[in-house]
């Protein structure tokens, strides 16, 4: 279907427009960066240990072995950058909507950002697993977009570990060569969303962690300081996709097999922890 055309003041070739983008004030740094000299947070809701019920088949889904580790390097890397961490435990479905919720209706003045990491298992079509029961992350994230008028303008990041599905990937091998006035903006910006997997895809863990949060925390730790959360993100994404394979060679449908992480954002800022 092609774009919607319209006229009048909203019409790209109108002097309006123009005038519009003329009138953008210069990428000075407190216009290029989001203010960081409040509170920043990173909310944890890490999953272990599930229950045995009708949304699972009445199957018990296998314990995260490993995922405890994700979380004391994540608390380690954001306390030190002097983020309030708060860790959430093996809750159900309406317990992560109620903390959420709750959340989104507090004054985040003071806040510079909120950090959201869940670990857990995941399905195809972006399920994650709660305690209880699979839900989708859009339940959350629209909770944010809709939640205290403070949240606005206000970089949201999503860490997601978690499986997208149950393909796996075996990899490929390739040859390397050595001042703002008042605006309104839309209310799906300013997030930021990094995926351990492509859609479909499994994502890995042992018992050190996973592929995706451990390269996470150890890029933030070596070069926030430098870089914004792209370059961070991008070089995530690398050292996944490069340097991490599974091993298990007492089973070759899982042993050697590769990872790709994937992001998605809506960010209107650069963003540095």
């Amino acid at each position: 279907m092609d774009e919607t055309a319209t006229d009048g003041p909203f019409n790209l070739n109108s002097s309006n427009s123009r005038s519009v983008l003329e009138d953008a004030p210069k990428l000075e740094p407190e216009i290029l960066y989001y203010n960081m000299t409040g509170e920043k947070y990173l909310i944890i809701f890490n999953h272990y240990k599930y229950k045995k019920t009708m949304y699972y088949g009445l199957k018990r889904p296998s314990p995260r072995t490993g995922t405890m580790e994700d979380v004391a390097k994540l608390r380690k890397v954001f306390e030190n950058l002097n983020y309030k961490v708060i860790v959430h435990q093996d809750l159900e479905h309406a317990e992560i909507l109620e903390k959420v919720m709750a959340l989104s209706k507090e004054d985040h003045k003071a806040t510079s950002c909120l950090c959201f990491a869940f670990l857990s298992h995941g399905e195809k079509g972006g399920e994650l697993f709660a305690a209880d029961r699979p839900y989708q992350l859009r339940e959350v994230t629209v909770m944010l977009e809709h939640g205290h008028s403070s949240l606005v303008g206000k970089p949201k990041l999503f860490f997601i570990q978690a499986c997208r599905g149950d393909q796996i990937d075996s990899g490929r091998r390739v040859e390397l060569d050595g001042a703002e006035t008042s605006i309104i903006i839309p209310t799906h910006a300013d997030f930021l969303i990094l995926y351990s997997s492509v859609e479909d895809y499994l994502s890995f863990r042992d018992r050190e962690g996973s592929f995706m949060i451990q390269e996470l925390c150890d890029v933030i730790d070596e070069y926030h300081k430098e870089w914004d959360i792209l370059h961070i993100i991008t070089l995530v994404h690398r050292r996944v996709a490069y340097y991490r394979s599974t091993f298990a060679p007492s089973n070759p449908s899982i042993h050697d097999k590769k990872q790709m992480p994937e992001t998605r954002f809506s960010l209107t800022k650069l963003f540095k922890f």
